[in-house]
């Protein structure tokens, strides 16, 4: 079987993509870069790729911005806009004696060409696990770049007033599980909903190392908390769970987005099996963007998170039965329903994904099932539960486009995200109730945002 394409989420024409890099608004337009391989659909080679979009849903690709050089493949990082059109990135070089470094480039036409710094790295602490720069912009001005050291499961802190000279400031960790490394870091204020108040939020990802197998693979976490002296400092020393789902990696935000909006995109796999995915001439793709807040829930605060939609889809809702497999599905029932809700959607062969709503549990349940999902790898299938933080979980906004599956529930507090083996052909869905009413199901077609997008030139 070979997955087919998705429509609305960012996915390369052809070859490998994995983490997003250097997300920024500039000139009107969101510009994804991306880890990228220009020269096949498996992990290498790497540089960064170039998308960018108008409205976060219909996205054209441009050729590679940054290529790998030899001795140095160009890892993670990040982008801010300004002064005037200029844009500079920061991004880690991944050197073949083993050093990884910050270095840093400039373009003065949007990102379509880049000069890297002659003076490069811009920073070197002589480590081989030192990487994924992301630069912000402080509210008092100046800058501070976040970076991991991987292993140490730190992250390190340098100021900057003018984005060339940087400090070390002070670091945060380590935390939580020894058995990973830390990628990707993400410093990001939030606004708390219903309140003028704001907190900070740490956002990282961590991937499991060692000889000991971790079958739920790579994931990505928040912490919350403030800003202190340019060093991030925790409210609980706990991370919590971004995504609950299989499949939602290194997401980082937008800089400069229009309003402060802290907009989101993450890459859609798990290192655990992310090279077996069966997909040609392209692996990898983005999730839906998504708006990121804070809830008070329970006494603390919260991520909730809101995917970016399509203004108006398909007016006319589609039939349950044999529906495209490029779908937006919205899930209704009685709030004060303790019945068990399932929802069921049946692709090609015996591959299935069951949804599960747990009132009394208040759990909801992503399951991927058939012979499909089974021989993927052996820790592809299965099933992955997540706790709903409030009661009374009334809607489920179901995306499913092509390979891709996001769900959010608890008014986006709670989110799971997967890649499944529907395949391209058409989808049954059921929802059914143990409880007193009969759930309502609304179904209406994504826009073929992609159809027609120009692949990029070769590298």
């Amino acid at each position: 079987m070979s997955l087919p394409r998705p429509r609305l989420h960012l996915a390369p024409a052809r070859n490998w993509m994995n983490d997003p890099n250097g997300l920024v608004h500039s000139g009107g337009r969101w510009h994804a870069f991306f880890q990228y391989n220009p020269a096949g659909n498996d992990w290498g080679n790497m540089s960064w790729g170039h998308a960018s979009s108008p409205d976060l849903l219909h996205w054209e690709e441009h050729p590679v911005a940054l290529a790998h050089r030899p001795g140095e493949q160009i890892f993670s990082g990040s982008v801010v806009a300004g002064p005037g059109d200029a844009l500079t990135a920061f991004y880690t070089s991944a050197y073949a004696h083993g050093i990884q470094a910050q270095s840093r480039a400039t373009s003065l036409d949007g990102g379509l060409t880049w000069t890297p710094d002659a003076a490069n790295p811009v920073l070197d602490r002589g480590s081989s696990d030192f990487r994924d720069p992301k630069v912000i912009a402080l509210p008092g001005g100046g800058w501070l770049m976040l970076a991991v050291e991987a292993v140490e499961r730190r992250v390190v802190f340098y100021a900057s007033d003018d984005l060339q000279s940087w400090r070390e400031t002070g670091s945060f960790g380590p935390l939580g599980p020894t058995d990973v490394v830390w990628e990707c870091p993400d410093l990001v204020r939030l606004p708390v909903e219903g309140s003028d108040a704001a907190a900070w939020v740490l956002l990282l990802s961590t991937n499991p190392v060692g000889d000991a197998p971790d079958p739920s693979g790579s994931a990505m976490h928040y912490v919350v908390g403030d800003l202190v002296g340019d060093v991030f400092r925790a409210d609980e020393d706990v991370l919590l769970p971004v995504d609950h789902g299989r499949d939602f990696y290194a997401g980082v935000t937008f800089h400069d987005a229009p309003g402060g909006a802290a907009v989101m995109l993450a890459w859609m796999n798990n290192w655990r099996y992310a090279h077996a995915v069966p997909t040609a001439p392209w692996r990898g793709a983005m999730s839906l963007p998504r708006t990121l807040g804070l809830r008070r829930i329970a006494g603390a605060l919260r991520l909730v998170q809101h995917p970016v939609l399509p203004a108006a889809p398909d007016a006319t809702p589609l039939p349950v039965a044999g529906i495209d497999p490029h779908a937006l599905i919205e899930i209704r029932r009685d709030p004060a329903d303790t019945g068990i809700l399932r929802i069921r959607l049946d692709g090609e062969a015996d591959a299935a994904v069951e949804i599960v709503h747990d009132p009394t549990a208040r759990t909801l349940t992503v399951s991927r099932t058939g012979e499909a999902a089974q021989t993927l790898h052996p820790d592809f299938a299965g099933a992955r539960v997540a706790p709903l933080l409030e009661a009374g979980a009334a809607v489920f906004t179901i995306v499913l486009d092509g390979p891709l599956l996001e769900v959010f529930a608890d008014r986006g507090a709670t989110v799971l995200s997967h890649l499944v083996t529907l395949g391209a052909g058409p989808v049954a869905v059921r929802a059914t109730s143990e409880g007193a009413e009969a759930p309502a199901v609304r179904i209406v077609g994504l826009d073929d945002a992609q159809e027609g997008r120009a692949a990029p030139a070769a590298a």
